[in-house]
């Protein structure tokens, strides 16, 4: 985009962004596709769920949406799994406030 073009909805744009750095980040460390298409997918969904963007959450939208990703499934193992995921999908994100 030229630099003097300005997004009306800046939000989308930079979520876009940081989900293809991340999915290039893991890329970059040799992790399967597989496993990265699964953790960007988990973080697209819960940002579907909670229609807020990683930046705005708080520890509420994780323990709502948790119960709903689980059902059906075993939960501890999908539990850990989600925790797991979406602390690696933050602890990125947290990287590029510094």
């Amino acid at each position: 985009m030229a630099g003097n073009v300005v997004h009306l909805d800046p939000a989308p744009a930079v979520f876009a962004a940081m989900s293809e750095g991340w999915r290039r980040q893991q890329a970059a460390r040799f992790l399967k596709t597989g496993t990265v298409v699964r953790r960007t997918w988990l973080m697209q969904r819960v940002v579907t769920f909670s229609g807020l963007y990683p930046w705005q959450w708080t520890p509420a939208e994780g323990e709502a949406f948790i119960p709903t990703f689980a059902v059906g499934m075993n939960l501890w193992h999908y539990l850990r799994l989600a925790v797991t995921r979406s602390r690696s999908a933050c602890s990125w994100e947290l990287l590029l406030q510094d």
